[in-house]
């Protein structure tokens, strides 16, 4: 089954909830169920997956992953031949260096001003 991770199959959809749908996929002749997450169900925000799908339907999906406990996850959106994965944006700018850069060193200041109470503290109780 490993073998077929990213292949593109059709299925039927045999329920739906609302964090997603269930489709059955015939895999070598073996019927499987797996689950298309909401969020895989279309390119856009799918606020009601009702509205996008109904049990009955036949859907091209892409097989994502096959978990150790047999769980299938698969994808509508991502069966779309001009699915192209997004790359992700690159966040750490000048401003996000230079805010750690003073984040590590205004922790690193409070930390020796918190031992050097704690050592004071020491010593007035040993008085």
């Amino acid at each position: 089954m490993v073998e077929l991770l990213g292949e593109i199959v059709k299925g039927k959809v045999v329920r739906l909830e609302e964090y997603g749908a269930f489709v059955e996929i015939d895999i070598e002749g073996t019927v499987a169920t797996g689950l298309v997450h909401v969020s895989e169900v279309a390119v856009d925000y799918v606020e009601n997956i009702y509205a996008y799908l109904a049990e009955g339907d036949e859907v091209d999906v892409r097989i994502l992953d096959v978990k150790d406990d047999g769980k299938i996850d698969l994808s509508i959106k991502r069966a779309d031949p001009e699915w192209v994965d997004e790359e992700a944006p690159n966040l750490r700018s000048k401003l996000d260096k230079d805010f750690n850069k003073r984040l590590r060193r205004f922790m690193h200041k409070s930390q020796m001003i918190q031992g050097e109470a704690r050592r004071q503290k020491r010593g007035r109780v040993g008085t």
